[in-house]
C-alpha cells in the first residue's frame, strides 16, 4: 500500500531497524506488535533507546492490549488497530512526511517492521464512557478529514477544517489537546503551500508557543526558514536554520538546515 507513494524497507526485529536507520533516513517506523514471531514491543524498546525523535506507529490486534500499552510506555506516536482503516493510516503517513519537510513523491521512507495520534477506542467500550469518547471522535475524525484534504490537494478545505478544528474549547482529556497542536502546525503547511508565507509564519510561531514539547517543534522551526528564505529575508531564514542545527539530536532536520546554510553563504566560503 506504501510502496507507490514511499520508500519502503523491512525490518525482521529491533536490531536490524537500528542498524537500517543508523545508515539511512527514514520517516516512520511502522511496527506490527501482533507478530509474536517478531516481537515488535522489543523492537520499539531498542529503536527508541537509540533514536528518541524518529516517529513509531504501531499496528495491532485488539485482543493485544498489554502488549500497546507497554508499547506506548517505550513512547509511540500513532496505534491503528486491525482491520486496518487505510484512509486514516495512510493520513497519518502523510502527516508525518510534511511534518518532516521531505517530498512524498521523492525521498520518505517508511520502515516497515513489527507498534502518535491515540488509537480509537476498542469496540465493546463500556457504553457509560460513550458520551466522554464521542467529542474526542468528532475532533479525531475532522483532523484525518484535513489530512486528507491535503493528500488530495484541496489546501483551502484543509485549512477551513483546521481553523474550525482550533474554535474546540471543550477538551476532556489533556492528551486530546494533540490534535489542536497538530491542526496549528499544519496550518502553517497549508499557508506555506499557498505562498502565504506571512500567515504560515503566523501559524508556526503560535505552534511553537504553544507546543513546545511537540514533536513537530523543530520541523516548525525548519519551515519558518524556509518561508523567509522564499520570501527572500535571508538573514531571518539564516537564524532560524542555525537555532535548528543546534538543537540536539542531530537528525534529519538539522541535516535539512545545514544544507540550506551552505546555499546561503557567499562564495568562496
Amino acid at each position: 500500500m506504501l510502496h507507490d507513494r514511499y520508500g519502503t524497507a523491512e525490518a525482521m526485529g529491533g536490531f536490524e531497524a537500528v542498524r537500517k536507520l543508523k545508515t539511512d533516513s527514514f520517516s516512520a517506523v511502522i511496527v506490527n506488535i501482533s507478530l509474536k514471531q517478531i516481537k515488535g514491543v522489543e523492537a520499539i524498546r531498542k529503536i527508541r533507546e537509540a533514536f528518541r525523535e524518529v516517529p513509531v506507529i504501531v499496528l495491532y490486534n485488539p485482543k493485544d492490549m498489554l502488549d500497546l500499552k507497554q508499547a506506548k510506555a517505550y513512547g509511540v506516536d500513532y496505534t491503528f488497530t486491525f482491520p486496518l482503516d487505510t484512509d486514516n493510516f495512510l493520513a497519518a503517513i502523510t502527516h508525518v512526511v510534511s511534518a518532516l519537510g521531505v517530498d512524498p513523491a521523492g525521498a520518505g521512507h517508511s520502515m516497515q517492521g513489527h507498534a502518535a495520534v491515540p488509537a480509537r477506542p476498542e469496540p465493546g467500550a463500556p457504553e457509560a464512557a460513550a458520551d466522554h469518547e464521542r467529542e474526542y471522535l468528532d475532533v479525531e475524525k475532522k483532523f484525518y478529514e484535513g489530512l486528507s484534504a491535503i493528500s488530495a490537494g484541496k489546501i483551502k478545505d484543509a485549512i477551513l477544517i483546521f481553523h474550525a478544528l482550533l474554535k474546540t474549547t471543550r477538551i476532556k482529556k489533556e492528551a486530546w489537546r494533540r490534535y489542536l497542536e497538530d491542526s496549528l502546525f499544519q496550518l502553517g503547511q497549508c499557508y506555506g503551500a499557498l505562498k502565504e508565507y506571512k500567515k504560515s509564519n503566523v501559524c508556526y510561531l503560535k505552534f511553537i508557543t504553544k507546543a513546545p514539547h511537540n514533536s513537530s517543534h523543530k520541523s516548525a522551526l525548519l519551515h519558518l526558514g524556509k518561508n523567509y528564505l522564499d520570501m527572500r529575508e535571508y538573514d531571518k531564514a539564516a537564524g532560524y536554520f542555525r537555532k535548528v542545527v543546534h538543537m540536539h539530536p542531530y537528525d534529519a532536520f538539522s541535516t535539512q538546515a545545514r544544507k540550506m546554510l551552505k546555499k546561503l553563504e557567499p562564495p568562496g566560503k
